[in-house]
């Protein structure tokens, strides 16, 4: 757990100094956040708020994730990179997902973004590539913990893939439907993610755990420049 600690706060501190850096050139570029005017009234005074935060838990997450890589091949540790790279990558390619909306939204000026449809296109085929490159490449196996009866049973791999896709979809949209109010889902995911992180640490899931308390550490530093009013 000193690890896990120390990268925790590594990463919340490499948060910081990037939104130190991020969020002043995303005013002076007027990279601001555009409301529907179809939505709550109460949306409208969040128009011009510099948005597109996300850089900085991604840049944050890049640097400590490749840090921890670097620590982890100097104590030969090669299995764990292995398996913290596949989640690094997933999680770049969902925030690439989110960079190309908000892209779209803020320097083509389309309010609407990527369309519903090429979205769900995109997180589907990264979540079923991720799924394939687990329990084929890796493989990690199909083994799924129910904790309600506390049993483990072993899906057929052609229902866990479906199964892990929708879980991975439904919880990317849920922080999704649940953005868009200062510090809103910064602050619940970040609980969400404490939660997991500490399942994984009960369970022994080494990668799961260091790669959970950047997550965190991530999170706890943006939250600092998303409070109210952001």
């Amino acid at each position: 757990m000193d690890f896990e600690i120390k990268i925790l706060l590594i990463t919340f501190a490499i948060s910081v100094i990037c939104g130190i850096i991020t969020i002043p050139i995303l005013k002076k570029l007027k990279i601001g956040q555009i409301e529907r005017d179809d939505g709550p009234a109460s949306h409208l005074k969040k128009q011009g708020t510099p948005t597109m935060g996300g850089i900085i838990m991604i840049v944050a997450i890049i640097i400590a994730t490749v840090g921890a890589c670097i620590f982890f091949s100097v104590t030969n540790n090669q299995e764990l990179i292995k398996r913290l790279i596949p989640l690094l990558i997933i999680t770049i390619a969902f925030g690439m997902i989110g960079f190309i909306d908000d892209f779209k939204k803020l320097v083509l000026k389309n309010t609407d973004g990527l369309k519903p449809a090429y979205k769900m296109l995109g997180l589907l085929i990264i979540s079923v590539g991720f799924c394939l490159y687990l329990t084929q490449v890796l493989h990690l196996g199909t083994e799924t913990y129910i904790p309600f009866i506390k049993v483990s049973i072993n899906l057929p791999v052609w229902i866990y893939i479906p199964f892990a896709v929708v879980v991975m979809l439904a919880t990317t949209n849920a922080v999704n439907l649940t953005d868009g109010i200062d510090g809103l889902s910064t602050s619940v995911t970040t609980i969400i993610i404490t939660c997991l992180t500490v399942i994984g640490i009960m369970f022994g899931v080494k990668e799961v755990t260091v790669f959970g308390t950047i997550l965190i550490g991530a999170c706890l530093g943006f939250l600092i420049f998303n409070l109210h009013p952001a």
